[in-house]
């Protein structure tokens, strides 16, 4: 015994009623896309402002650190002494000249009136 198969024939009614579920269906996946893309951006721009927070934290620590640093009579004295070349009264300073780079030629050009300006 053989089957024939036989083929389904949409309805001619049934037509619209397939076409407004396709709208649908395409509806909803467009909706689902853009939620998707916009959950997307935030994850995004949450991540960004995760290392912006952990950089300030860190720049918050840093800076507290320095407060605890200058609340020390130790560190105050050693900045006014390096940065600001502040003395104890009574005591010398002897600073040491470092020598300059083609200092004697340029000294020369300069006095023979041949004064190149060095960049």
């Amino acid at each position: 015994m053989t089957k024939t198969r036989r083929r389904r024939r949409i309805r001619p009614g049934a037509v619209p009623w397939i076409i407004i579920l396709c709208v649908i269906i395409l509806w909803i996946g467009i909706s689902f896309a853009r939620v998707e893309y916009r959950n997307y951006k935030l994850r995004v721009k949450i991540e960004s402002l995760q290392r912006e927070l952990a950089a300030v934290e860190m720049r918050n620590q840093q800076l507290e650190e320095e407060i605890k640093n200058w609340q020390s009579p130790d560190y105050v004295e050693r900045v006014a002494r390096e940065e600001l070349g502040l003395v104890k009264p009574g005591e010398t300073v002897y600073i040491l000249a470092q020598p300059l780079e083609n200092a004697v030629e340029h000294d020369v050009e300069r006095r023979s009136g041949t004064f190149v300006p060095l960049d």
